[in-house]
């Protein structure tokens, strides 16, 4: 292998890392920090970085530069080879998308963000519809420009499913729509555990309190992250060594807090995890956002939502929240927070309910990039498949079409991954449960020993395999909807008396 051909990969590899973490860290202050008037100007920064980023990528002494190194492939330890591979992967897609439209999509998605923060505060459809017709305008042309077999669907899912296809995906949510809605009509004909102690007045900052305390228990190093509020709870930030967290807090209603915190704890829990050796390279990331999503998942509802959690956390809960929270115990309290209802948020949503509500932006979503539905009939389409589906009408826009953020950021094609990382989760907790006694130790509050499985067989394996490659190699099973039944109905089985 010709080292000059691998120091220029290198070095551009790195460089466009390093604009990716300086384009994480703006998105992260956009959506926490920003002042409303620095919105426009942050939008102009960052379509510039953007545009910089994607002219890097496609430069043709970098795509010289892969093809000399990919030449001498088996002179390549694993690790490097999944750079190479990883990096004509992504170059070969960008080489397809003009920069003007790149420059395009990151202004209009800053300008659309905004209006979608206004549109919710004035409960107005009409504020956000405009900027977010652009968006899926400006969308629809780079599927197009990306290319694809007719399905503008899959030209997105690859920049967030690596090799899932819509012909895939649709039997495979199809067939956990026709196990769930059975199986949440059962569990909603029991009757419904009291929660009412969940909705009474929680200060805010005893939240904030007992959401850190949850940080450091579960492992999160604070000298390489932090947390904060945002409207919509998401993890982003620079890289490893900077995971930037956030939750929301509503002051009469305590779970919202603690499961956006725990939830975006697994996520940056992974990315403080990512092997130092491929830092800055296209290897040391997740291989999906399904994988990510999976590790989000085990520690909110596997670990979170179980009674042994609550076992150890009610007590910790309760010294912040005496008068809520008196004679509660821990079996009621994860009956409560596991309640099954038909229910209008997605990130609020039980875990038996919740993938339907992926259906539903799945569903619209296809129907947007195959030119079936239209922007401004959002809001009704919308509607009409939650009360199909979910089984409930929202009784507004920002309950129903604007609860999300991810359209307004051009994130089409996102939503499946939430129910990929369902499926992930359960199926790594059935593995993990022949080497650990997972509930013994989550009892104990000893979350290092979980931890420490995730880090050796997920978390350190970053990108160097396929999303699908990685879960088949722990699990010894192929993706499927089996796992997560199981599990669903061994606990929802017990709480609900099944």
């Amino acid at each position: 292998m010709a080292g000059t051909a691998w120091d220029v990969f290198e070095q551009r590899m790195h460089e466009l890392a390093d604009i990716g973490s300086a384009l994480g860290l703006l998105g992260w202050d956009q959506q926490t920090m920003t002042p409303p008037k620095g919105h426009g100007p942050r939008g102009q920064v960052v379509s510039t970085l953007s545009a910089i980023y994607h002219e890097r990528l496609v430069d043709p002494r970098y795509g010289e530069a892969i093809e000399q190194v990919a030449a001498d492939e088996a002179s390549l330890d694993d690790a490097r080879r999944a750079m190479v591979r990883l990096a004509r992967h992504d170059r070969d897609r960008a080489t397809r998308v003009p920069t003007d439209l790149v420059r395009a999509l990151a202004e209009q998605t800053s300008r659309t963000h905004q209006a979608w923060e206004a549109a919710r505060h004035a409960s107005d459809y009409s504020i956000y519809r405009p900027e977010l017709e652009q968006v899926v305008a400006l969308t629809r042309q780079k599927a197009d420009a990306l290319g694809h077999d007719g399905e503008r669907y899959d030209a997105l899912l690859e920049d967030y499913e690596p090799g899932m296809r819509v012909a895939r995906l649709e039997p495979l949510l199809g067939g956990l729509r026709d196990a769930l809605v059975p199986f949440v009509g059962r569990l909603l004909e029991r009757p419904a555990p009291d929660d009412a102690f969940l909705h009474l007045a929680y200060p805010d900052a005893d939240q904030w309190t007992f959401s850190l305390e949850l940080l450091h228990a579960l492992g999160f190093d604070f000298e390489a992250g932090r947390q904060d509020r945002s409207t919509h709870p998401f993890t982003g930030g620079p890289g490893p060594l900077d995971v930037r967290l956030t939750t929301r807090i509503f002051p009469d209603f305590f779970p919202s807090c603690v499961f956006s915190t725990i939830h975006e704890a697994g996520h940056g829990l992974y990315e403080q995890g990512m092997p130092p050796a491929l830092q800055r390279t296209p290897a040391g990331q997740a291989p999906s956002l399904g994988a990510h999503e999976s590790q989000s998942r085990f520690w909110e509802n596997v670990v979170g939502r179980s009674t042994p959690f609550w076992e150890w956390a009610l007590p910790r809960a309760q010294a912040l929240f005496p008068t809520q929270l008196a004679g509660v115990d821990p079996a009621r309290m994860a009956a409560a927070v596991c309640k099954v209802q038909r229910s209008p948020i997605r990130v609020e949503a039980d875990e038996a309910t919740y993938n339907l509500h992926i259906l539903v932006r799945f569903e619209l979503e296809l129907a947007l990039l195959r030119d079936e539905l239209a922007v401004a009939d959002l809001p009704g389409a919308w509607r009409e498949r939650y009360v199909e589906i979910v089984g409930y009408e929202p009784k507004d826009d920002v309950e129903g079409v604007m609860q999300d953020i991810h359209w307004s950021g051009g994130s089409i094609g996102y939503f499946p991954t939430y129910t990929l990382g369902n499926l992930y989760a359960a199926a790594l907790a059935e593995r993990m449960a022949d080497d650990l006694d997972i509930a013994a130790h989550v009892r104990a509050g000893e979350f290092a020993p979980i931890l420490a499985w995730l880090r050796r067989e997920v978390h350190a394996k970053a990108h160097l395999q396929t999303a699908e490659e990685l879960m088949h190699g722990i699990t010894g099973r192929p993706l499927g909807h089996d796992a997560f039944m199981r599990y669903l109905e061994g606990k929802y089985g017990e709480l609900y008396g099944l």
